[in-house]
């Protein structure tokens, strides 16, 4: 048991309740999070956030977090399970575990005195956590404002469904049947035979009798040895610069820059006072390197989150592509090159929301928020399906 000198609370604990939706008594959950301070904490299993490096011993090197310190049990298929979370908190995960146990660790206090969590990983497939079937979702609870993400930027594995109960009635975010990582597996198998051949069926990952356990997205590309995508933009991106050297490309930040100009001079997109490099596959496919790096003005951020998704979707040089965003979710995905795993992951969301690669909540003006995000001010309950849809 962690000391209790270790621990912290704070005043207010909104309600989570965790359904579960598989046919398994082996249903774990596990919470982190971070304090206002940026102190990284675990919510043990009687409901207080604690220092991870509470448990550590005087050895060095990475040391598991004890399992019952940090283990939430749900019941049996079609239960619930309660919780109440401990607030403020930012930039919180739940990830659950569907069949054994997900490995946490630490690796000691850093400089500024924080402890690094070493978390569960999807890649590494000499981690025990890696040939689990698990899944996570994004949360953050500050001045009163609840935020989820059922996020799939990473992969789908365990589906995950949310609704948020408030005054105002329920925001819900059915996303994707028990059966996901199969049907996803499908598609990308199909996309692989009429696509040049590109092995999008690589992106998924299977168990040692065959059986699919989870899909990478194609930002993983490199994990998943599917080195062909290393090139995959790169003629897109070339037709579409040469397409913006003789108009302009408007940019709408949808903030306090309005709607800015682009125009590519040389090998650069200039946009007012930002200008953007050709950016390479590895740049589109994350949103976080090269021109897409998440850095710099405010400005430039807005523009390269369009920007990126706008590859991502294949609109730039559709009908309206001059204008960016301004199309609705039929118009994503319609030409290869495109993200088909994220095409899928809409295609297979109960409701069509999903949110698969970064910046997938860009939404034009007036279209339908598709990214399955939620918040609000005043929550009253956070429920939780875990395995598939909840009831009702």
């Amino acid at each position: 048991m962690v000391a209790l000198s270790h621990l912290v609370r704070a005043a207010s604990t909104p309600t989570v309740v965790l359904y579960n939706a598989v046919p398994s008594t082996e249903v774990k959950a596990y919470l982190t999070a971070h304090e206002p301070n940026g102190a990284i904490r675990m919510l043990s299993e009687d409901g207080i956030w604690f220092d991870p490096c509470s448990t550590r011993s005087a050895a060095a090197g990475t040391q598991p977090i004890p399992a019952a310190t940090i283990t939430h049990h749900l019941g049996a298929q079609g239960s619930y399970f309660g919780l109440e979370i401990p607030v403020p908190v930012t930039s919180g995960r739940m990830y659950f575990v569907t069949d054994g146990d997900l490995e946490f660790g630490t690796t000691g206090p850093s400089a500024g005195g924080f402890c690094p969590l070493q978390e569960p990983s999807a890649l590494n497939m000499g981690e025990a956590s890696a040939h689990r079937s698990w899944g996570f979702m994004e949360f953050s609870y500050r001045n009163e404002l609840l935020f989820v993400n059922p996020t799939l930027v990473d992969f789908v594995g365990t589906p995950l469904s949310v609704r948020m109960e408030t005054p105002d009635g329920n925001l819900d975010a059915r996303g994707l049947p028990a059966n996901a990582v199969h049907l996803i597996c499908n598609g990308l198998a199909a996309k692989a035979k009429d696509e040049h051949g590109i092995p999008w069926h690589k992106l998924c990952v299977h168990r040692q009798d065959g059986s699919p356990l989870r899909v990478l997205s194609p930002s993983h590309y490199k994990e998943a040895d599917i080195p062909i995508l290393d090139t995959y933009w790169e003629d897109h991106v070339d037709a579409v610069w040469n397409a913006y050297r003789s108009k302009p490309l408007r940019v709408n930040t949808q903030g306090d820059h309005g709607v800015v100009p682009c125009q590519v001079h040389g090998d650069v997109l200039v946009c007012d006072s930002e200008s953007f490099a050709k950016p390479c596959s590895t740049d589109v496919f994350g949103c976080d390197s090269g021109p897409f790096a998440n850095e710099g003005s405010p400005l430039r951020r807005a523009l390269a989150s369009r920007l990126c998704a706008a590859f991502h979707r294949t609109t730039l040089l559709g009908a309206d592509g001059d204008k960016q965003p301004a199309v609705g979710v039929e118009r994503y995905y319609t030409t290869s090159p495109s993200n088909w795993y994220s095409k899928l992951v809409h295609e297979h969301a109960i409701d069509g929301n999903g949110y698969a690669f970064p910046y997938d909540d860009i939404t034009a003006p007036g279209k339908k928020d598709r990214s399955g995000t939620l918040s609000h001010a005043n929550p009253q309950k956070l429920v939780i399906g875990v395995g598939g849809p909840l009831p009702g």
